[in-house]
């Protein structure tokens, strides 16, 4: 099974189990994921769970893992053009 599949499925199957979780649920996850990344940086699993989580909360939003990916590629693609500003906090911020 490719990883798009597999990812799907996955992403289906807990949408169903955790009761259809919005984005708010989700990014509650996602913050604690980060913490606890935070304070095991040897474990990756951590990230690839806040992965998981940014997927679910596209699921509520209707979107699937495939087209999640198609617009990762497509950003991914253009930031390199981007020109970025520190700000005070520490977070850039594009330019144009």
């Amino acid at each position: 099974m490719e990883l798009q599949e597999l990812l799907q499925k996955t992403v289906d199957e807990l949408h169903e189990k955790l009761e259809h979780p919005g984005i708010h649920i989700e990014a509650k996850k996602i913050d604690q994921k980060l913490r606890e990344a935070r304070y095991n940086p040897g474990d990756v699993t951590p990230l690839a769970d806040c992965m998981l989580a940014i997927l679910l909360a596209a699921r509520s939003g209707g979107f699937t893992v495939r087209s999640v990916f198609r617009s990762l590629q497509k950003v991914a693609e253009d930031i390199g053009s981007k020109e970025w500003k520190k700000m005070p906090d520490g977070t850039y911020r594009v330019l144009k």
